[in-house]
C-alpha cells in the first residue's frame, strides 16, 4: 500500500517523541513535530505549516473530542474538591494503620484498579491512593508505572468501558464484511486471554509489587524515595504542580468526608448508565453496550465533586460559594492536561494525513504468511500506536487487515484479535504521546518524562516476551500454551534482569 509521503512520514512521530526525551518539554515538542508534519504536508512551506496548525489540527482535534476534554477537565474540580475537603487524607489516615509498607502501598493500589476502573483510573485511582503511597515511600514513577499499567490495560477485560464496545464494534463490522456469522461479544469473550500484552502487564505490575522487582530507572527511583522519602528526584518536576492542602485547625476529619463523594459518584456513574443506555429496554447487557461511558463519568465526576461539597459545608468546613470556587480552581489547575492532549491528537491528525499507518500496514503485508500473521500482527501494530500514540487508531486500522486474513488462513477469529490489541496496548503504554501516558503522569503527580523511562523497560520486557508467545502460538497451533510460553519467558527475562541489576549496582558501591 503506497503512500503519499513514503518513509517522510515516520518524521513527526519520531522527532516528538526525540524531542521530548532530550528537552523534556512534552507540549513543545509535540507542537515542533506537528509544524513539521504541517509543513511537509503543505509544500514545505513553513509558514503556510505554521498557520495550518490551529485550524486544520487544533481546532478539529478540540471539536472532535470535546467530550474527553471535559472529563479531564471536571476530574480536576473532583481532585481539588477531594484534596480540600481531606477525603484522600482521611482515606489515607486509615488504610495507612493497615497499609504501612511500601510493598502493601503498591499491591493495594494494583488491586484497588478493579474499582475504579468504571471511572478514569489513571486520574482516580492516582489522586485516592498517592497520600498513601507518599506515605509508605512508594516513589511517584513507581505510582504512575501502576496506573498505566492497570488502567486501559484492565478497562480492554471491561465490558462497562468505551473499550468494550469499541472493540466488539469493529469486530462487528468484519464478521459482517466476512459473511460469516457469530457473535462480536462472544469473540471478544474468547479474545481475553490471548490479549498477552494487557494480561501480562497487569500480572507483571503486580509481581513487582509483591517481589519488589525493580530494575533500570525505576530501581533508582524507588531507592532514592525508600531512603530518603524524596518521591522525585531534585530539581524534577511532576506534570501538574502539586497543590498541598491544609485544613483548619481543629477540623475534625472524618472517614465520611472520604465515603460520601465516593457514594455519590458511584451512584451518579450507574445511574447514568443505566439511564443512557435505557435498562429497561435493552437490559443489563445491551445497557453497557448502549450507554454513554463518558457522558456518565462526567457525571460521576460532577457527583463526586457535588458530594464532596456537601460534607465540606455540612462540616462547616467552607460555604457553598466556597465550594464552587474550590471545583472552579480544581478545573484551572489542570488545565495544561487538556494542552498536552490537544498537542498529541493534532501530531496524531498529521501522523493519519501523512499516512504512517498504510505505510506501516504496508511493510506488514509484504511478509505476512499463516503462522506468523499473529506476532507479526502484534508487532506492527505495537509499532504504529507508539508511533501515533493511539491504540483505538491501531485497531481501526489493522481489525480489517487482521480479520480477514484470519478467516482466509482458518486461523482462530479470536486469537488474531487478541493480537491486534494487545500490539495497540503494547505501543501506546510505551509512547510518551500516548493520553493514556500523560493522564498516568498526571495521577501520579509524576515528571511525564520520568515515567515514560521507568516504565519503559518493563513494557517493552512484556511486549518481547507476549511477540514469543504470539510466534509460537502462530507456527504451531498451541493457542492455549501460548499463554504459558509468554509467562515463562516474561518471568525469566524478569528475573535475570533484576539480577543483573542488582549485581551492576552492588559493582558500582
Amino acid at each position: 500500500m503506497e503512500t503519499t509521503f513514503g518513509v517522510l512520514c515516520l518524521i513527526p512521530p519520531i522527532l516528538a517523541i526525540v524531542l521530548a526525551l532530550i528537552t523534556k518539554q512534552t507540549i513543545l515538542s509535540l507542537l515542533i513535530a506537528t509544524w513539521v508534519g504541517s509543513t511537509i504536508i503543505n509544500g514545505w512551506n513553513p509558514l503556510v505549516g505554521f498557520v495550518k496548525i490551529i485550524s486544520d489540527y487544533v481546532m478539529p482535534s478540540i471539536s472532535g473530542n470535546a467530550s474527553l476534554l471535559v472529563l479531564v477537565t471536571l476530574s480536576g474540580g473532583l481532585i481539588a474538591m477531594l484534596r480540600n475537603t481531606g477525603a484522600a487524607e482521611a482515606f489515607a489516615s486509615r488504610v495507612t494503620k493497615v497499609i504501612n509498607t511500601a510493598k502493601k502501598g503498591q499491591i493495594v493500589t494494583c488491586l484497588s484498579a478493579f474499582i475504579f476502573c468504571y471511572t478514569e483510573p489513571c486520574l482516580m485511582l492516582g489522586t485516592i491512593m498517592r497520600p498513601v503511597t507518599d506515605t509508605v515511600r512508594v516513589s511517584r514513577a513507581k505510582l504512575s508505572y501502576i496506573l498505566d499499567s492497570m488502567g486501559c490495560n484492565l478497562a480492554c477485560f471491561s465490558p462497562i468501558s468505551s473499550y468494550g464496545p469499541f472493540i466488539t464494534g469493529l469486530i462487528a463490522a468484519e464478521l459482517l464484511a466476512a459473511g460469516v456469522e457469530a457473535s462480536e461479544w462472544g469473540i471478544w469473550l474468547n479474545m481475553l486471554p490471548f490479549n498477552l500484552y494487557s494480561l501480562f502487564a497487569m500480572v507483571t505490575v503486580v509481581v513487582v509489587a509483591v517481589f519488589g522487582l525493580n530494575f533500570g530507572p525505576m530501581r533508582t527511583e524507588e531507592e532514592r524515595a525508600l531512603k530518603t522519602g524524596k518521591l522525585l528526584g531534585d530539581g524534577v518536576d511532576p506534570l501538574v504542580p502539586e497543590v498541598k492542602n491544609v485544613l483548619p485547625e481543629g477540623y475534625e476529619l472524618s472517614i465520611w468526608n472520604f465515603i460520601v463523594p465516593m457514594a455519590a459518584l458511584f451512584i451518579s456513574l450507574f445511574a447514568t448508565i443505566f439511564w443512557s443506555g435505557d435498562l429497561a429496554n435493552n437490559g443489563l447487557v445491551g445497557c453497557f453496550r448502549s450507554a454513554n461511558i463518558t457522558l456518565a463519568i462526567c457525571v460521576a465526576f460532577l457527583g463526586g465533586g457535588i458530594g464532596a461539597g456537601v460534607m465540606g459545608i455540612a462540616t462547616g468546613l467552607f460555604k457553598p460559594l466556597k465550594a464552587f470556587d474550590t471545583f472552579i480552581d480544581g478545573m484551572i489547575e489542570l488545565i495544561n492536561v487538556p494542552f498536552i492532549l490537544i498537542a498529541a491528537w493534532s501530531l496524531g491528525t498529521i501522523v493519519k494525513s501523512m499516512g504512517t499507518g498504510d505505510f506501516m500496514v504496508g511493510i506488514v503485508q509484504q511478509y505476512l504468511t499463516p503462522g506468523l500473521v499473529p506476532a507479526l500482527v502484534f508487532l506492527f501494530g505495537a509499532f504504529i500506536s507508539f508511533a501515533t500514540g493511539s491504540s483505538w487508531g491501531v485497531w481501526s486500522i489493522m481489525m480489517p487487515i487482521a480479520f480477514p486474513m484470519a478467516v482466509a488462513f482458518n486461523l482462530p477469529m479470536a486469537y488474531v484479535v487478541g493480537s491486534v490489541i494487545a500490539g495497540g496496548m503494547f505501543g501506546d503504554q510505551c509512547s510518551p504521546i500516548s493520553d493514556t501516558t500523560v493522564l498516568s503522569s498526571t495521577g501520579g503527580s509524576c515528571n511525564h518524562i520520568v515515567h515514560v523511562m521507568t516504565q519503559l523497560p518493563y513494557g517493552l520486557t512484556v511486549g518481547a516476551s507476549a511477540f514469543v508467545g504470539f510466534l509460537f502460538g502462530g507456527l504451531t497451533g498451541q493457542y492455549m500454551l501460548s499463554i504459558a510460553v509468554t509467562a515463562v519467558v516474561l518471568y525469566a527475562a524478569m528475573f535475570v534482569m533484576t539480577k543483573v541489576d542488582s549485581a551492576r549496582a552492588v559493582k558500582a558501591v
